[in-house]
């Protein structure tokens, strides 16, 4: 950054330099004298440039560092609310109606005076075309969604709001398009799933600063010579990075392998990290690929190296909190080998060597991943109040005991801090990387570009300050 600033300093030097001499040259009543010039590149060398490039600098590396990752949560509670329409009331969906007439003037002025003419103009009233408009939410401990607002009940036409003179024969079909019928069935399971104390998953994407995959230049990232040659055999997927269905995301990948049921695991997969990201901060992602197909532990590196490529992924590579197991299996029915690494460089090695003796067992959601459920609970904050909260109840699966330490508590998930500002973080942190980052080269440019433009007002202030003196004219003048 010193040497990028000492040359805009030069240029805008020099830049003066060439305004002074043209002015000079022209004789013209606009001058930058020395001593102008010498406050003037006081003001860019100890104000503008330092500004521009260390808030240009700051905001350029602030937007490097800017990732995206997913957090896992429940549900908590899926409410809807009625409102009953009237005539110019507050649903959504009206026509106008009942005509009637309002007095408007206007006045018009000229050197005679002012004349006021008053006229009839027609309004009309606004009514609804239903009774009542619904809306439905999903309140979660990721925040609300909203499922759908203003929906026409079931049968519109016969729910018809009919208190006025000339109201329409039946609801148009793009109107009822528009707003929609009945309860979204969504929001019926959804609040079927609370009502039994059994809330379902949500994920959320969420901003996040990452110093490792921000910085050009550590060691720490993940590297491998194999991404290529997985590419072109179509190993390796892409990392998913979208929520579908306002708050699910599809977190397990089939490569190689076509399961009977894979939304029996995309769900098995959905609920662990609800409880996970909830308990322990975690986000699995759980590939299942041909065993013949690849080297368990050349692929685990490389599919690591892929998901958190920022010139692949952008701000959507795999996350500080993510954790990759990959399962290989030959016939479709049984784990041959099983392999596993987080987002993080260090940390959690009793939990890879764990999930790497994983083998041999069916391979079944429920065997595999497990069988992890929601339960409600009145949980007594710091202040003494309460709140309604979701804890995890697990069932037998070979990942959730492993990532909870149910059978070896050392091999229990712990998220490494990225920046350990807290003494109860795990790992010292990498925030010492933050001098490493460097903006693009478009940044760089726009940084230089604006320091100039200031340096350009600058010495447009300079040589509008004043004029010649008449010494400086009679010169010009003989």
């Amino acid at each position: 950054m010193l040497w990028l600033a000492f040359w805009a300093v030069v240029i805008a030097a020099g830049a003066g330099l060439v305004v002074k001499f043209v002015l000079d040259r022209r004789g013209s009543d606009a001058e930058i004298t020395w001593v102008e010039y010498a406050v003037g590149m006081v003001i860019i060398a100890a104000v503008i440039t330092p500004i521009v490039f260390t808030v240009g600098w700051s905001m350029a590396k602030a937007n490097k560092l800017t990732f995206n990752e997913y957090w896992n949560g429940w549900e908590l509670e899926a409410t809807r609310q009625d409102v009953a329409c009237t005539k110019d009331g507050s649903c959504l969906y009206e026509y106008s109606c009942e005509p009637y007439i309002v007095i408007r003037s206007s006045t018009s002025c000229d050197d005679d005076g002012c004349t006021t003419t008053f006229y009839p103009e027609t309004e009309y009233h606004s009514c609804p075309y239903v009774t009542v408009e619904t809306s439905y939410y999903v309140k979660t401990t990721l925040g609300d969604y909203t499922i759908a607002e203003y929906r026409f009940p079931d049968n519109p036409n016969g729910n018809r709001w009919t208190a006025t003179s000339d109201f329409e024969p039946s609801i148009p079909q793009h109107v009822i398009d528009r707003a929609g019928v009945g309860i979204p069935p969504f929001w019926v399971a959804a609040k079927a799933r609370i009502d039994e104390g059994r809330p379902g998953p949500v994920t959320k994407r969420m901003e996040y600063d990452n110093f490792l995959l921000a910085s050009d230049k550590t060691i720490l990232r993940q590297y491998s010579g194999e991404i290529d040659r997985y590419l072109e055999a179509g190993l390796l997927p892409p990392v998913q990075n979208k929520v579908h269905t306002w708050y699910l995301a599809d977190k397990v990948y089939f490569v190689g392998y076509t399961p009977d049921d894979s939304e029996a695991w995309q769900d098995a997969a959905g609920y662990l990290n609800a409880a996970l990201g909830t308990e322990l901060q975690g986000d699995l992602h759980l590939v299942i690929v041909n065993a013949q197909a690849v080297n368990p532990d050349e692929y685990i590196l490389a599919l690591k190296a892929y998901w958190q490529d920022p010139k692949v992924f952008g701000r959507d590579t795999l996350s500080k909190n993510g954790i990759i197991v990959v399962i290989g299996t030959q016939d479709g029915e049984t784990v041959e080998w099983a392999r596993s690494i987080t987002g993080m460089p260090l940390g959690n090695e009793p939990m890879i060597v764990a999930i790497r003796n994983v083998k041999g067992i069916p391979l079944t959601p429920a065997a595999v991943v497990g069988a992890v459920e929601g339960e409600f609970y009145t949980k007594v904050k710091d202040d003494g109040t309460t709140k309604l909260a979701v804890r995890g109840l697990h069932g037998g699966g070979a990942l959730e005991k492993i990532l909870w330490g149910l059978d070896d508590a050392a091999a229990k998930f712990a998220r490494v801090s990225m920046t350990a500002n807290d003494v109860e973080d795990v790992g010292l942190g990498f925030s010492y990387l933050y001098s490493e980052i460097e903006p693009t080269g478009w940044e760089k440019f726009w940084i230089f570009f604006l320091t100039f433009l200031g340096a350009v007002g600058v010495w447009w202030a300079a040589a509008s300050i004043g004029g010649r003196t008449w010494q400086s004219r009679r010169h010009r003048d003989y």
